[in-house]
Order: structure tokens, then sequence, then C-alpha cells
């Protein structure tokens, strides 16, 4: 056949109501809805096609004209392996640096302390003169003001201090007084984080990791505003943190609700053009497998190819052998090959949200923005995050959708106890 041949016109001919009629004829008399039509942990339809959206913007990263920072660990408890797997780092393509402490929730088992100033020093040596994203996981008041003070020597480090009033065993009191002494040193990058992957490594479902992050969000802005900074210094002061799994597409979706969500509350703080949100996406520790953990780089590389694409603006990548404890040099090197590979080699960070109009992305967007947005309201007229967490309301919303998730054999992985 020859193509050149054909009449273009043809192609024009097929509208929903015609491609319904060929759908009803191929399943021969089965059910629409339960045959094509499938549903996320949220209960969302997903639909097997979508007209395409004309009107919706792109949602882009905070910084769209160059590529997302690649961020690497530094978790293990070893102090000079560590700082040998910085200088590895540093020398081959990771642009930010995540210190974990041993008691975050995103430990998992592993963590690095720096709550001594000697070793801040160090740290801080390892980075002078680079320009490099750090960020601060878990750690407490006076360790993170320790490492800051040893940093204010070198201007080119943007630093997340990864402040969180609603982690276990922080004192709202103390915190506000540290964002006060934070924002008075005027360091570049955000001071407090409103963290949803908790809850996602729990169980917990897309529109509950997003109203955890939501809430957390709308908390640390009163803390913020106790702290005598504006809205717009408060919005700025924030960095969303989320997980991104195997599952592309909702990924891409959830990423890009968080900016919606974002965007929403920064309106009923007054603010009518805020500036992009800094958002922080870690791959997900929910989704490794502890057999043949090799599958997990395959994991790994869909999830970040779906917060890249998402707009993300910071990514970590779990190494693919974190389950069975702390992860080797080529564990390590594979975790920041599988985003420098994306970033340099395939160049997705070219590309300014390319999901924009298509029409199932930008529904279930929306779809899951909406729903966390019910559920987050639920949380503040509850009290806020912080009495919803005291009270246990949280662990047993997120206790039943992980049972939920494990009730269902279509479901991998499932989550972890």
């Amino acid at each position: 056949m020859n193509i050149d041949s054909l009449d273009p016109s043809i192609f024009d001919r097929t509208d929903r109501k015609t491609w319904l009629k060929l759908v009803e004829r191929a399943l021969k008399g089965k059910d629409f809805q339960e045959t094509l039509v499938s549903q996320t942990d949220d209960g969302i339809a997903i639909e097997p096609l979508y007209e395409r959206r004309s009107d919706c913007a792109p949602l882009s990263r905070k910084r769209a004209d160059i590529p997302w920072t690649l961020t690497q660990r530094m978790d293990d408890p070893d102090v000079d392996r560590a700082l040998r797997q910085l200088e590895d780092d540093l020398a081959n393509g990771a642009s930010g640096i995540c210190i974990v402490s041993p008691q975050s929730a995103s430990g998992f088992g592993t963590g690095t302390s720096v709550d001594t100033p000697a070793f801040a020093q160090r740290i801080a040596d390892a980075l002078s003169g680079k320009s490099i994203s750090l960020r601060l996981d878990g750690f407490t008041n006076d360790a993170t003001a320790t490492l800051s003070t040893a940093l204010k020597a070198n201007p080119l480090t943007v630093i997340h201090l990864g402040l969180d009033a609603f982690s276990a065993g922080a004192a709202q009191a103390d915190i506000t007084g540290d964002i006060r002494r934070f924002s008075e040193q005027k360091l570049p990058g955000t001071i407090v984080n409103a963290d949803g992957r908790a809850v996602h490594n729990a169980g917990g479902t897309e529109a509950q990791e997003l109203a955890v992050m939501a809430a957390s969000l709308a908390g640390h802005l009163r803390l913020l505003n106790d702290a005598g900074l504006s809205p717009e210094a408060a919005l700025t002061a924030a960095s969303l943190c989320l997980s991104a799994d195997q599952n592309q597409f909702t990924t891409m979706a959830k990423i890009r609700a968080a900016r919606l969500i974002f965007g929403r509350i920064a309106e009923v703080c007054g603010v009518s053009d805020p500036k992009p949100a800094h958002l922080f996406v870690e791959t997900s520790y929910r989704m490794l497998t502890t057999l043949d953990p090799e599958t997990n780089t395959l994991r790994n590389t869909i999830a970040v190819f779906a917060a890249g694409t998402g707009g993300a603006d910071e990514i970590a990548v779990l190494p693919h052998s974190l389950a069975h404890g702390i992860p080797d040099p080529l564990a390590r090197r594979l975790a920041r090959n599988t985003q420098t590979i994306l970033i340099a080699e395939s160049h997705l960070d070219h590309v300014t949200d390319p999901a924009a109009g298509a029409g199932g992305i930008e529904a279930l967007t929306d779809a899951l923005a909406e729903r966390a947005w019910e559920i987050f309201t639920g949380i503040e007229r509850d009290g806020g995050l912080a009495k919803v967490i005291a009270s246990g309301q949280l662990a047993a919303m997120v206790a039943e959708a992980c049972a939920s998730r494990s009730a269902s054999p279509l479901l991998d992985p499932p989550c972890l106890p």
C-alpha cells in the first residue's frame, strides 16, 4: 500500500461516539466500566481514552531553564566512608546532597550524624567553592544550626534546612524560634519541609500523601507567620516533599497536583501570583523489593522519569539495595547514574511539563488535587495535622489504605509493615 495515496480526511471521521460503538462490538456484551475502566487507590476512575485539553497551562519547575537538582543521599554512619562517598558523588555528577539523620523517618535504618562542630566543618570544607544544593533531613535544631554556621563561608551553597514541626519529637515552640533566627540569616534555600513521604511509605494513597503535605504546609505557614515572615516570604521558605514510585502516570499527576494545591493555599493566604514551590521528590522505599533487588533499578528509572517530567525541582534516588542495609558503592553509583543518563542523554530536563494538555493526566491531576483537598480540609477541621497525628486518626486512615492494598492481588508491591 502506498501511504501517500491515502485520503487524509479519513483520520477526521472518528469521534468518541464512534469509538464507543467499536468498543461495544469488541467487548461482545461485557460491561465497559468493569472491563476497561480501572481505579486508583483513592477510587479515582481511569478511563482508557481521553480527549486532549487545550486550555491547560504548563506546571513547570521553579527553574525551568536549568536541569532539576540531582541529589545523592549521604546516609552512611561511618563518617570517613560517608565523606569519601560525598567526594565521589560531587566528582561524578551530583548537584545536590541530602544528609539524612539516623532519626529521620526517611532514614530506613541508615543515617549520618552531623551533631559535632568538627564533622560539620569537614562537610563545609568538602563543599567549599562548589555550587551545590544541600538538604538536611531529620536533624535536631542544634545540629542544623551547627551546619548552617559552618556553611556561611560558602555563598555557592543553597541549603534546605528541613525543619519539620510535625516530625516525631519536634517541639513547635523551639522551631518557631529557630525559624525566626534562620530567616534573619537570609540563607539561600528553604527553612521548613512540608513532607508527605512518610504517609506514602507507610502505605497511604496518593491523595493522603498530598493532603498531609498540604496540612504540613499550612501548619508551617502559621509558624512562619508567628516568626514575622510575610505570606510571600513564608511560602518561599517552605519545601514540598513527596515520593515517586513505579506508577508513572499517577506519580506525574501527583507532582502536578502538588503545585495546584500549593497555588490554592497561596491564594487563601492572599498571594495571587506566588513563586513556584520548591518540590523535592525521593523515589519510593515502599516499592523496593528485597527479592531480586536488581529489579529495583527499573522501578527507580520509571520513578525518576515520572518525577522529572512531572516537574520536580530536586530528585533523590534510593539505591536499589537499600532494603538490605547500607548500600555499597555500586548501588550508590547506579542511583546517581539513573538521573545522569535521563538528564545528560535523554534530556528530559529540556521539556517543560510534557503532560500539559494530555487528557488522561490532566484529569488525574485534577481528581487527585480535589480528593487531597477534601482530606486536607478535614484535617484542618479536626484541629490541624499535629492533633490528627496525636489522636491516631492519621495512622488509622493510612493503615486502612495499607490493608486495602495488601488485600488486592493486583497491586504490587504491597506496603511495608
